[in-house]
C-alpha cells in the first residue's frame, strides 16, 4: 500500500481522498484539525506564514518522517504557491501535481500577463507601479484565497511582489478542471463568495457552489482561455482558473495550479476525483467522459472575535475542517467549513447561510 506525504496549509480533503482509496497518509500542514487527524496516518502541525507554512519547520518535519516512512509521492495546495522552491527542497517523488518550475511562472505575474497579452486574452487594467484611489486593489502575486488582495491606499505596503489592478464589479467565477499538459477536462464552473475580513482584507475567499449562471457563449469563451492557459503554462492534474465576469465581457484574474479548494464539490466519497489526478499525473491521460455533478456548495466559517472551543460545542455532520476542544481561534480565523446540497442554487444558499448562523450561534453559547 503507497504511503503519501500531503504537505498543506489545510489537508483534510487531499487526504480523505487519498484514504478513501486506501492509500497511508501522512500530513504536514498548518491546522491539524479533527477531520485532518481522523483521515491522517501521520500528522504533523507546523507553523503558518502570512500566505502558507513555515518553510523552515516544513523541512525538519518531512525530513524526520521520511526517516521512518519511505514516501511514494508528494500532493501538496496552496501551500506551495507563496513558496515554489519549497517544493524541490522537500525532495519526494513523483509530484502529484504541477513542478516548481510550473508554480513560479503562474505566480510571476509579468509572465503570467505577458502570456495572456500574447493571445489577446482579457483581463482587469494592471499596473506595475504604485497608484492609489477607490478604484485600484492592491494584490501579492504569492497570495492565495484573496487574503493578499486590498484596496489600494498608502497604509497598504506596494512592494516588487505586487501590482495593482483595476477593481470591476461582476460575477466572480471559476472553473476546475483536470489537464495533462496540452488539453484539459472540464470538471465544472462555480460562483465564488468571499467575506470582508477587516478593512485590509475586504475579499476573502468565503466559498463557492458549483454551479455559475452564465450563458453558455460566456462559459464557453471562459472554456477556451483556459485552454490556452494549460497548454502555456503545461498544467497537470487538478487546477482552477479565476474569472469576473463584467456584462458579456470574460475577464481573467488567476490560475490556482493546485488542487484547488473546489475540488471537494467534484469529489466522491470514494475517491474517485482523486483517482483521476493521480492517473492524469502518472500517464497524462484525462478522463473519457464527463459525469454530471450533484449541485454542492461549501463555505468556510470566520471567527467574528477570539474564541475558546468548548468541549460541549456539536459539530454537525455537514461542518469539516472542525477544531480541537480549548484551541483558542483568533479573530478572522477559519473555524469550520460548511457543506450543503440541494435541488437549486437558492435553495443550497439559503441553506449555506442558515447552517453558518448556527455554527456561530452555538459558538457564542
Amino acid at each position: 500500500m503507497p504511503n503519501y506525504l500531503v504537505v498543506a496549509t489545510s489537508g483534510r480533503a487531499i487526504a480523505q481522498g487519498l484514504k478513501s482509496l486506501g492509500y497511508s497518509v501522512a500530513v504536514v500542514d498548518g491546522f491539524a484539525d479533527c477531520d485532518t487527524v481522523a483521515a491522517a496516518t501521520e500528522i504533523r502541525k507546523v507553523k503558518r506564514s502570512s500566505f502558507g507554512l513555515n518553510h523552515n519547520e516544513v523541512l525538519q518535519t518531512v525530513q524526520s518522517l521520511q526517516s521512518k516512512i519511505p514516501f511514494d509521492g508528494l500532493f501538496f495546495d496552496a501551500a506551495m504557491e507563496s513558496n515554489p522552491n519549497l517544493l524541490d527542497e522537500i525532495n519526494v517523488n513523483p509530484i502529484f501535481g504541477n513542478s516548481s518550475q510550473v508554480l513560479s511562472a503562474c505566480k510571476n505575474f509579468k509572465v503570467f500577463f505577458s502570456i495572456l497579452d500574447q493571445h489577446s486574452i482579457p483581463y482587469p487594467e494592471i499596473s506595475f507601479k504604485p497608484i492609489t484611489g477607490d478604484n485600484w486593489l492592491v494584490k501579492q502575486a504569492v497570495s492565495t484565497g484573496g487574503i493578499g488582495v486590498a484596496p489600494a491606499s498608502e497604509e497598504v505596503a506596494f512592494t516588487e511582489n505586487s501590482y495593482l489592478q483595476r477593481k470591476v464589479d461582476g460575477i466572480n467565477f471559476s472553473l476546475t478542471f483536470l489537464a495533462n499538459g496540452e488539453e484539459l477536462f472540464e470538471l465544472g464552473f462555480n460562483t465564488l463568495w468571499s467575506e470582508q475580513l477587516g478593512l485590509n482584507v475586504p475579499y476573502a475567499y468565503a466559498g463557492a457552489i458549483n454551479q455559475v449562471r452564465l450563458d453558455a457563449e460566456i462559459q464557453m469563451t471562459a472554456l477556451q482561455y483556459a485552454k490556452i492557459i494549460t497548454k502555456e503554462f503545461e498544467l497537470v492534474g487538478l487546477n482552477s482558473i479565476d474569472f469576473i465576469c463584467v456584462d458579456k465581457s470574460v475577464y481573467v484574474l488567476e490560475v490556482n495550479p493546485r488542487i484547488p479548494a473546489s475540488y471537494e464539490l467534484y469529489e466522491t466519497k470514494y475517491g474517485d476525483l482523486m483517482a483521476q489526478h493521480i492517473e492524469v499525473c502518472k500517464s497524462r491521460t484525462l478522463p473519457a467522459t464527463k459525469i454530471q455533478p450533484l449541485l454542492r456548495a461549501h463555505a468556510i466559517v470566520y471567527a467574528p472575535a477570539d474564541i475558546n472551543v468548548s468541549e460541549s460545542v456539536s459539530w454537525p455532520l455537514w461542518t469539516a475542517d472542525r477544531p480541537h476542544a480549548h484551541v483558542l481561534i483568533k479573530k478572522f480565523e477559519p473555524v469550520c467549513s460548511i457543506f450543503a446540497g440541494g435541488k437549486n442554487s437558492a435553495q443550497v444558499y439559503e441553506m449555506i447561510k442558515t447552517r453558518k448562523q448556527s455554527i456561530l450561534a452555538n459558538l457564542a453559547q
